[in-house]
Formats: structure tokens, C-alpha cells, sequence
């Protein structure tokens, strides 16, 4: 199958409630971190990112439909190979969404239907134009979204896009307390754990590109460690990480030389650096030096929106095509991407800048009616 490209993308985050806003913010360092209390725990506050725009109280699916909404909408937007516009809504688009990975400390808290209801309301779009599939399982569920629209795609030649996407939030009380019993959380200078982060992201996938600079997306490749990398004792040596990578590599038919960035959602700290240690390492054997970006670094751990948001951040490279100082040629660039999330499952795939002479977009159903 004819890989997939991107047509546009959306995330709503704590330092962008839009693509542009977030790839910006990561490109320039900013990070909006803040601290929370930990219920029963006077003397711990749990360095946390949310987003500022949602108030603390809402919670829940509440919570994830506020941040998934803006997210999905950006993403119908813009330009589309289709006959019609992918917004306003006339045909329905396939949405395949991972979710947050359910904590047994918290049983029902994710109602994956309601989700599903709540969603299409937001938009004010009828269920039926916005089919949804649903995968619950944190960072690696959104490789498992991906895949599923890539198997979409390939069973229905007919069907122009596919959108995918991720939305998960941990900064809920009751997700950190249940972090902190299990003492996952970076709390009061300890440097061990992860920062509690939310957001959504989604992608519009095409099979044909909707501009001249366009992002070409290859199918996710998974791996599994004998061990959990949080919670654990256990230094992963990254075999997992390491097998991940070499399949996506083979499913792009790119030798490690050709990239140039590999885009990870862990956050640069000791205690998750011998899986990239290794796999740099086993990188640096196939001559591939690839420079390394670790948003986690500035966002927090968002969980189920990793890999639609790396995608995002990707594509928002586009920024540098018009910088008016140095501007940025990316054709040829070509990036490697992983997540290892919170469990043991390890996903990785790879996404290149390619550039056409003639793009044929149709015009948006607004353009039309402008013209």
C-alpha cells in the first residue's frame, strides 16, 4: 500500500491550544509546569502541566472531551485531496482515538462509550458523520490507532482520509494520587518519576499529498520488554526499543544513516537513558547520527496523545520552510519516532518531508462559496 501523508494535524496542550502554538512552544523550550497537592500529603506537590484554559474541577471524560475537541476540530480543517471538505462535515471520516490506559486504583473511570457520545456533541456533528474507534492503552495505543487506520485505509481503496489521534490527561486528583502511591511521580525535588502532562493531538491522514511540502507517514512497527520501565528496579537495556526501531526502519526502507531526527516521549532523565543510550549506540553502528528531540522534556508525560503529537510537532517543521531570516529546505528529511509509554509495550515508526511539483488539493467547500 501506498504510504499515507499528512493533510493536517490538530493538539490542544499546556503550552498550545493549537498545532502551530505547541510546535512553536516546543521549538522555542517553553514548558508551563506547576505544582499540585497530593491528597493527605501536606509537605508533597507533584510537579504537574495541565492546560491552563480547563478549570481544575473539570475531570474525567469531562475532562478529555474539552481537550479532544479543539484538537479534532483544528484537525478537519485545511486543505484536503478529497471532493469535499473534510469541514464543515457532508461525509462521514473515520476516526480511530487512543485513550488513556484504565488504572485498576480507579475502575470505570474511563467510560470508553460515553467518550464516544460526548465527542461528536462537542463538535455539533451528528454520530454518524464521526464514526469513532476507540483503543485504550496509553502512549502505545496511538501506534495501535495508527495501525488501525493504516488497515482502514487498505481495506477501503475508496475512502480519501482517515483521521487519528490520542487524547489522555493525568493531572486529575484522583490519577495522582493513585501516581504517587505508586511512586511514579516526580514529588518535592525527587528526580526519579515522570511529570504528569495532558493533551490531545490528531492527524488527518490522505493518500495524496495536500501540498507541495508534505509529510509521508509508514506504518508502526511494536516490540515488548520483559519488564515494566516504571515501578521497577529493572534497567532496561532497550532490545524492545532497538527492535521497534529496526522494523520501522526496514517498513520505510531507509537505512539508520538516512535519518536525520529521532523524536522520543521520554524526557531526558537517568533513570528512562539506557534504552536511548542503546539504541543511540546501536544507531551510531549503522552510521545514523540523528539529532534528538524530547518534547516530553517541556510537556510532561501525555500518555495516549504521544504519537499523534510527535507527528504534529514533525509536521509543524513547516514553520521553517518560511522563517524570513533562514528559511528551511525539508525535503529528504527523514525522522524516526518511538514511545515506550508507562508499560511494556514499545512502538516506533518513521515520517519523511518529501516535496511535489504539483499538488491538487480541491478547494475547500469556503473557498467555493467565496469564489
Amino acid at each position: 500500500m501506498t504510504p499515507l501523508t499528512i493533510a493536517a494535524t490538530g493538539a490542544c496542550t499546556p503550552i498550545g491550544t493549537r498545532a502551530w502554538q505547541t510546535g512553536s512552544a516546543v521549538a522555542s523550550r517553553f514548558a508551563a509546569f506547576t505544582r499540585q497537592p497530593v491528597t493527605g500529603h501536606i509537605d508533597h506537590q507533584a510537579t504537574v502541566s495541565r492546560v491552563q484554559a480547563i478549570e481544575p474541577d473539570c475531570t474525567g471524560i469531562d475532562r478529555l472531551v474539552r481537550l479532544a475537541a479543539p484538537a479534532l476540530h483544528e484537525a478537519l480543517q485545511g486543505p484536503t485531496t478529497a471532493p469535499t471538505a473534510a469541514w464543515p462535515m457532508v461525509r462521514p471520516i473515520p476516526v480511530f482515538i487512543a485513550l488513556p490506559e484504565p488504572l485498576p486504583e480507579l475502575r470505570g473511570a474511563i467510560d470508553a462509550q460515553r467518550f464516544a457520545l460526548e465527542l461528536p456533541r462537542a463538535l455539533d456533528v451528528a454520530p454518524e458523520f464521526l464514526p469513532l474507534m476507540l483503543y485504550t492503552g496509553g502512549a502505545v495505543a496511538g501506534a495501535d490507532a495508527l495501525a488501525a487506520a493504516y488497515r482502514f485505509m487498505q481495506e477501503h481503496p475508496s475512502v480519501p482520509e482517515v483521521v487519528f489521534g490520542g487524547v489522555d490527561s493525568g493531572v486529575d486528583p484522583a490519577t495522582i494520587d493513585v501516581f504517587h502511591q505508586r511512586r511514579w511521580l516526580r514529588v518535592k525535588g525527587h528526580t526519579e518519576g515522570f511529570i504528569a502532562s495532558e493533551g490531545a493531538a490528531f492527524v488527518r491522514l490522505a493518500r495524496k499529498p495536500c501540498a507541495a511540502n508534505y509529510v509521508t507517514v509508514f506504518p508502526p512497527a511494536f516490540a515488548q520488554e520483559p519488564a515494566s520501565r516504571v515501578g521497577s528496579e529493572a534497567i532496561l537495556d532497550g532490545t524492545a526499543l532497538i527492535g521497534a526501531a529496526a522494523q520501522a526502519l526496514k517498513a520505510a526502507n531507509l537505512p539508520a544513516q538516512a535519518l536525520q531526527s529521532y523524536w522520543t516521549d521520554m524526557d531526558g532523565s537517568p533513570w528512562r537513558g539506557s534504552e536511548l543510550m542503546n539504541l543511540s549506540a546501536h544507531l551510531a553502528a549503522q552510521h545514523g547520527h540523528p539529532a534528538m528531540h524530547d518534547p516530553a522534556a517541556f510537556l510532561g508525560e501525555v500518555g495516549a496523545a504521544w504519537v499523534p503529537l510527535l507527528l504534529s510537532l514533525l509536521h509543524e517543521m513547516r514553520q521553517d520552510l518560511h522563517h524570513p531570516h533562514r528559511p528551511v529546505a525539508l525535503s529528504g528529511h527523514a525522522g524516526l519516532q518511538s514511545v515506550t509509554g508507562l508499560g511494556t509495550r514499545v512502538a516506533a515508526w518513521v515520517a519523511t518531508w518529501n516535496h511535489t511539483r504539483a499538488p491538487m488539493p480541491f478547494p475547500s467547500t469556503r473557498n467555493r462559496e467565496a469564489a
